[in-house]
């Protein structure tokens, strides 16, 4: 079965698609739909990761089946009358740039092409430190990647600057847009676009979804920043953001009674790549029982914020094991997250 027009929530979704595209005549409106892995992965289940290694014929076969999916809701935004067509895909940065081109480069260069050929523009939408992967993202050719904080501006700009590739992204959701006053935003913006060769090919916007709860006034203070960055910059150079997150006390590592699994994200309920991570992080529980203990600390509450500060945590999703870095932008398989888990135990024995 491919998705159509009458299916779940899909009327719902293009009735407002119409109705945007109607009432914002100046604006381009984008069509968001799942990419082909991070679909493959809500069908599969974390097994996906496995099955790379070890069935890669049966992911070929799904991902066909996903790229299909995908191309019909591409098809459905494209009649809605949505100018700029979308895959999201925030588990590309979960694997290797050799896996990206073993089971991804095909399905989304086909994905583009059908796009250029019903004269639309692209937008390739990635989440986490998906660095590693850009050059080969750009070979698919898309008219657009889009980042989130994970990865500095001017590194990704100047692989995508390589292929003349649009580069999107990447204010911060959290520490900017949600917690930052208009002042914040408004500096992240110049610094941003100062960092890197602004005169072509640079769309300033957030790094992903916006939290429901972010001021109107900072959204509008990015696009008043956007529109005079001479003026801002001016106006913003001595202007110091105020420290967020609370300072906090980690754990004593050294006197645990059991290990101590934290896994870092942006929501696990909002994020793949942090919903799988988190996901694998509790399977401990079912493995271990009451002999490790396993935490979720989230980037959007000041609580977490203030954990994954004290941390120093550079990527997200992260996994820690007893204080150390396991982890970062990885989702192990059972076996090596269990050989891990293992090894850390025999200091408790």
């Amino acid at each position: 079965k491919v998705v159509g027009p009458e299916d779940g929530r899909i009327p719902l979704v293009m009735d407002v698609a119409r109705r945007l595209v109607k009432d914002f005549d100046d604006t381009a409106i984008y069509g968001l739909y799942c990419g082909p892995f991070t679909l493959a992965s809500h069908l599969r289940g974390t097994k996906l990761f496995m099955d790379m290694k070890r069935n890669p014929e049966h992911v070929k076969q799904l991902m066909d089946y996903c790229t299909e999916q995908a191309i019909a809701m591409n098809d459905m935004y494209v009649e809605a009358g949505c100018h700029v067509l979308g895959p999201v895909d925030p588990l590309v940065s979960q694997i290797s740039s050799k896996h990206f081109e073993e089971f991804l480069s095909e399905p989304y260069t086909r994905i583009f092409e059908h796009i250029r050929q019903q004269n639309r523009k692209s937008c390739f939408f990635v989440c986490g430190n998906a660095e590693r992967n850009l050059e080969v993202m750009c070979e698919t050719k898309p008219d657009n990647i889009s980042i989130d904080e994970n990865i500095p501006m001017d590194k990704a700009k100047a692989i995508t600057d390589q292929y003349n590739v649009t580069i999107g992204g990447n204010i911060p959701l959290t520490t900017t847009m949600l917690f930052g006053n208009q002042q914040d935003n408004m500096k992240f913006v110049v610094d941003m676009v100062d960092s890197v060769d602004s005169s072509k090919n640079l769309v300033v916007s957030p790094g992903c979804d916006m939290p429901y709860d972010i001021p109107v006034e900072n959204s509008i203070a990015v696009a008043e920043a956007v529109r005079d960055i001479d003026k801002y910059r001016d106006l913003l150079k001595d202007y110091e953001s105020d420290d967020l997150g609370d300072d906090v006390e980690l754990p004593d590592y050294d006197k645990l009674e059991r290990p101590l699994i934290e896994v870092f994200t942006l929501d696990s309920a909002s994020c793949a790549a942090c919903t799988y991570m988190w996901a694998a992080a509790q399977d401990a529980t079912k493995e271990y029982g009451d002999k490790v203990d396993v935490i979720e600390y989230k980037y959007t509450d000041r609580a977490g914020l203030s954990q994954i500060k004290a941390m120093g945590v550079q990527n997200l999703p992260s996994l820690y094991i007893d204080g150390e870095l396991y982890y970062a932008s990885i989702i192990p398989s059972n076996e090596e997250y269990f050989a891990a888990i293992d090894k850390v135990m025999e200091k408790y024995k």
